[in-house]
């Protein structure tokens, strides 16, 4: 009897196994790059390729140092990127530890986030590296 339960169980996850697995999923390659601000690498962020055409999967990934990396899907891409940093001398709150919370502002530009101008076209074969010097409003006028 407990060989037949074994025998039972297998089947089922062999037959679970196959369905929607990873041959359903989209194709995707590596997808790379540099992202800077004012002409120096972005400390710390995150990039995210959106479908242009704004229907399927989003794919993100943090930026460091100016660095990304990511598996993305095929096809053209809208670019949001966004970065946030403390306000100096702005406090928030006590924290239950004594320590105090600065308030924290989204301090690249709209074009490159809310109103993304950014684009990529990410193509199953060719260089999947995409750059983006970004500039302050101020620099930009």
């Amino acid at each position: 009897m407990r060989y037949i339960s074994y025998v039972v169980l297998s089947l089922g996850i062999v037959t679970l196994a196959g369905c929607g697995g990873v041959d359903d999923a989209p194709a995707t390659v590596a997808v790379e790059g540099e992202v800077t601000f004012d002409g120096k690498p972005l400390p710390t962020g995150e990039i995210i390729f959106r479908p242009a055409e704004g229907n399927g999967r989003a794919d993100a990934a943090s930026i460091k140092d100016g660095q990304y990396s990511l598996e993305c899907t095929l096809g053209g891409k809208a670019v949001t990127i966004t970065a946030l940093r403390e306000v100096a001398g702005v406090v928030v709150q006590e924290l239950e530890t004594g320590e105090s919370g600065g308030e924290v502002e989204q301090y690249i530009p709209e074009t490159y986030n809310d109103r993304t101008t950014l684009t990529a076209d990410v193509t199953e074969s060719g260089d999947n590296t995409f750059n983006f010097p970004l500039e302050s409003e101020s620099a930009a006028e």
